[in-house]
């Protein structure tokens, strides 16, 4: 099967079309018939193996947008896609702002889509537009959405008026911005070994249902933070645009930013900004395309 793989902010997605699921090995069998379809859990898990496959933090799977009663070469480019992500252990995510980024890009050098794109998953459409373009590099304005700070499918112990919790003495802010988020305020920076660990503790928590992302804070001024992630599925990661988007979220409620963000994930920074809902101003690298057999 062909694939893309992009990354952002050194965070990176492989990109596979739906179609490319019926002929696994990259070849149509005889007859034109397409074989069994293919476990996405299972594919991601494989390919995202960075000894044994192609190495990934997850995999963006799409399919063109329907409009009834349209047939399908009468729809136009930018009809919208369908997109499904897969993290590295093989769970699924609701959302990855890096991921529709990677998505968009591969989309967009295809040309299969225009700019601005609107892409549907499991948290309903979510715009992408183009900013720029350099040679492989795509500069792209990414919807995450609004936050939520009530979402009891993903922390059923929320109470009114309650804004931060704790779990073994350390406190943390939950948030949805499509996927769950626990965001922890740290007043000194910390060993990423010792964040590494309280992540993964964290993550799989009996108080979060369907496990949880974890953003470690180190807030500067009134623009800037440090931030080391741990993705629910993946594991450390160097960048996380919905993370960055949960870290706004809670810091803007407790009225530390106002409208602006730049986070600080080491090698990168990410802006992150407020226009009637959480965008962020990314980049996205087009590494290569290639053939996976399975």
């Amino acid at each position: 099967m062909t694939f893309y793989k992009t990354s952002s902010f050194g965070n990176d997605f492989i990109v596979i079309a739906e179609n490319e699921l019926a002929y696994p090995t990259g070849r149509r069998p005889l007859g034109g018939r397409p074989g069994p379809r293919v476990d996405k859990c299972l594919l991601a898990r494989d390919i995202c193996d960075a000894h044994r496959a192609v190495g990934a933090d997850g995999v963006v799977f799409y399919s063109p947008g329907r409009q009834a009663g349209v047939p399908m070469q009468d729809r136009p480019r930018h009809d919208g896609f369908n997109f499904q992500i897969h993290n590295r252990d093989g769970s699924e995510a609701e959302l990855s702002g890096n991921g529709l980024a990677g998505l968009a890009a591969v989309l967009l050098q295809r040309r299969l889509a225009a700019s601005p794109l609107t892409l549907h998953g499991a948290v309903g459409p979510r715009r992408v537009e183009l900013l720029s373009r350099r040679g492989p590099l795509f500069q792209l304005n990414v919807e995450i959405g609004r936050p939520d700070f009530s979402n009891r499918d993903f922390f059923p112990f929320l109470k009114p008026g309650r804004v931060s919790w704790a779990i073994d003495g350390l406190e943390f802010h939950p948030v949805a911005v499509g996927n769950p988020h626990a965001v922890v305020l740290c007043r000194e920076r910390t060993d990423p070994g010792q964040l590494a660990a309280l992540g993964k503790k964290l993550e799989s928590h009996p108080l979060f249902p369907k496990r949880v992302n974890v953003e470690f804070v180190h807030f500067t001024h009134a623009e800037n933070c440090r931030v080391f992630f741990y993705e629910r599925g993946v594991g450390p990661t160097q960048a996380s645009s919905t993370g960055s988007a949960a870290v706004f979220a809670v810091l803007r409620q407790l009225g530390l930013v106002r409208d602006r963000l730049r986070v600080d994930c080491g090698a990168d920074q990410i802006a992150v900004s407020w226009n009637q809902g959480i965008f962020i101003h990314n980049f996205t690298r087009l590494v290569c395309r290639g053939e996976y057999f399975h």
